[in-house]
């Protein structure tokens, strides 16, 4: 994974590829760098296929149908987001824009 932050943390994309995941391990988390603790992220895949929905769950207490989500810069860095999965060749791109 890798990501960009913009000057005023009011923007970021942040990049998953799941090129070859090994024997279905558990990934931790993806603890995000460069925002701002006291704001509030939206989170949106902008990769999906035109019609179709995020069914790829970031946070276990939520379904994955809801795109965008929203998370504080202070959860979103010390805990983080489960952006990995086990599909091989896969990848994700999330837009995060400060609310």
């Amino acid at each position: 994974a890798t990501m960009y932050v913009g000057d005023n943390k009011g923007k970021a994309v942040l990049y998953a590829f799941d090129i070859h995941p090994r024997f279905q391990e558990k990934i931790m988390p993806v603890r995000l760098q460069g925002l701002d603790p006291a704001k509030n992220y939206q989170i949106e895949e902008i990769n999906l296929m035109p019609g179709s929905k995020n069914n790829h769950p970031m946070h276990p207490m939520m379904s994955g149908n809801e795109n965008p989500k929203v998370y504080s810069g202070d959860y979103l860095m010390k805990v983080g987001l489960n952006i990995f999965t086990t599909m091989q060749t896969s990848s994700h791109i999330y837009e995060i824009t400060a609310e």
